[in-house]
């Protein structure tokens, strides 16, 4: 044991090697989640700067059609969660989120959390998620949008989003529509 590795010395010379943080890591392409998140951080700064319409244009890129309700939850049940998503869910995001969001944020929500929702991730999946995931005529991967103040985890969580047809796009509380059937 009188030699060293070359390998074993440039090792202990560089130090352990950490874990990028998450929010130096760039999206990988368009179906990368952290799109949402940078999304959303683009909000954070239009409420900043009190523009109103870039919160609801930003918020409505994420409203789905008929067309992707249908083909995500089946054309049944599709159909009628289109219904209650469209009169209800699309119609209160344009009318409240901007100044929602507004508030939270002079309160000092400035933070933007994504989190992975599903079985795997009980923590961060209410039962909503899940009456969602369930739902879904095809398995895929689920997200929800968090806006905090730093340090802290509880804040305004956006629900749902998932990718179709190229495009992230946000279920919200899609879930009161399938549990009302």
């Amino acid at each position: 044991m009188r030699w060293v590795s070359p390998l074993l010395l440039l090792a202990l010379a560089c130090g352990p090697l950490e874990k990028p943080q998450e929010d130096n890591i760039a999206p990988h392409g368009p179906d990368d989640p952290k799109v949402v998140r940078l999304a959303f951080l683009d909000l954070v700064k239009a409420a900043q700067a009190q523009d109103q319409e870039a919160i609801i244009g930003g918020l409505e890129a994420y409203l789905a059609t008929r067309e992707e309700i249908r083909a995500l939850f089946g054309p049944e049940v599709g159909e009628h969660v289109w219904r209650g998503y469209n009169d209800t869910i699309a119609a209160r995001l344009r009318k409240e989120a901007a100044e929602v969001i507004s508030a939270r944020v002079s309160e000092g929500y400035t933070e933007v959390t994504l989190r992975q929702v599903g079985p795997a991730y009980p923590a961060h999946t209410t039962p909503g998620d899940q009456i969602m995931l369930d739902a879904l005529a095809s398995k895929r991967a689920m997200f929800s949008v968090h806006l905090h103040r730093p340090g802290e985890t509880l804040g305004l969580r956006f629900n749902g989003f998932v990718w179709i047809n190229g495009r992230w796009r946000a279920l919200l509380k899609s879930y009161d529509f399938i549990e009302a059937r």
